[in-house]
């Protein structure tokens, strides 16, 4: 079932002057009357272009002010009169702007006549400032600012998070730093200490060598002065040998005895053998 609407058209100027007609309107009307503008720029219409949105302005009989989006539709600007924008009766003035980022666009001013109506009821709506399109915006600014604290909020989570990460990773890295260092040092004394050992073998061996050396000349003078001994005593038994061959046996004058001479183990001996 359509609703009640009732639907006007209006030609308003973007270089001119303002329309002759006026938009007749009733006092107390909401959401049924919409006035449907076209543009024209040098008496020709205007083409709205792709992407842009369109508000109206309004000023009203009592001095309230009104800034409410409007919609565009085959070339046209379709505003709906709110119940605030015929809240009070008398002559109302408006402007529909084209904006298109940063642009703005303004055509000219137009009326609109609000008729009073016959008398006030209580439910009534009372004249006051509407500001819809900045409430919208307002609305999307308050969701956009909601959003970004949830995602602000989701941000210092995962940062949070994130240093969690950082402060695990430098705390294993200051251990690894740590074993790293610990065994470094066992490394390096154990290599000091394999050093010292090593030197000290070295220095064991080379006294153990100079003592064999020493020992093994000491041996050599000992072998040198036996074998020195030996020759003498070699020579001693051979001059004893000699002589003891020389003499086989020897009579005591005095004593009428006969002794015999003879050599043993280097020695000579005399030994008596018979009373001649």
């Amino acid at each position: 079932m359509p609703g009640i609407e009732i639907r006007q058209e209006i030609i308003i100027e973007l270089d001119g002057n303002s329309p002759f007609e006026y938009v007749v309107a009733k006092e107390g009307d909401k959401d049924a009357r919409i006035i449907a503008i076209q543009l024209l720029q040098n008496k020709q219409p205007y083409v709205i272009p792709q992407g842009c949105t369109a508000r109206i302005k309004y000023y009203k009989p009592d001095g309230y002010q009104v800034l409410n989006d409007c919609t565009i539709e085959d070339n046209k600007i379709l505003v709906t009169y709110t119940a605030q924008m015929l809240a009070a009766s008398g002559t109302a003035k408006g402007e529909v702007l084209i904006l298109q980022g940063t642009q703005e666009l303004k055509s000219a001013t137009y009326y609109t006549k609000i008729v009073p109506e016959v008398y006030k009821t209580e439910g009534d709506v009372e004249s006051d400032k509407e500001f819809m399109s900045l409430a919208e915006e307002l609305i999307k600014v308050d969701q956009a600012c909601d959003m970004a604290e949830e995602n602000a909020a989701i941000a210092a989570a995962a940062a949070e998070e994130a240093q969690e990460e950082i402060t695990e990773m430098q705390t294993a890295t200051q251990s690894a730093i740590s074993a790293m260092q610990t065994a470094t040092n066992a490394a390096v004394a154990a290599a000091e200490q394999a050093t010292q050992g090593a030197n000290s073998a070295a220095t064991a061996a080379t006294g153990a060598k100079n003592n064999a050396d020493q020992a093994a000349q000491s041996a050599n003078e000992a072998a040198a002065a036996a074998s020195g001994a030996t020759s003498r005593a070699n020579a001693a038994a051979q001059a004893c040998e000699g002589i003891a061959a020389g003499i086989n046996t020897m009579t005591d004058e005095v004593t009428g005895y006969v002794y015999s001479i003879g050599v043993s183990g280097g020695m000579i001996y005399l030994e008596r053998v018979v009373n001649s």
